[in-house]
């Protein structure tokens, strides 16, 4: 298996991304719904809004989910990059 290799600002990248995803995903409409409302054929329509109402909760939380990465995503940067400069230090004798 190989390696896998990230910096500090690689992770925090992914950070800003995962973020980046959950608010559009946020911003996003529910078009299934909008055509439920226009379709003639009711079975077909009640579908299409069940389909909505799932998706509503589901993209609510996959939103959720998005954030907690972001965050654990950021909050290990940061912890990284405290580490890094708190080892530079006592390796330079300022620590």
């Amino acid at each position: 298996m190989a390696d896998v290799i990230l910096t500090i600002e690689d992770i925090r990248e992914l950070g800003r991304r995962l973020r980046f995803i959950a608010t559009e995903f946020e911003g996003a409409n529910d078009i299934a719904e909008e055509y439920g409302e226009s379709v003639a054929h009711d079975d077909l329509a009640h579908e299409l809004e069940q389909f909505a109402e799932n998706w509503e909760i589901t993209r609510g939380e996959l939103m959720q989910k998005l954030q907690e990465l972001a965050e654990a995503a950021s909050g290990a940067a940061d912890g990284y990059s405290g580490w890094e400069q708190a080892l530079v230090d006592a390796l330079e004798g300022e620590g």
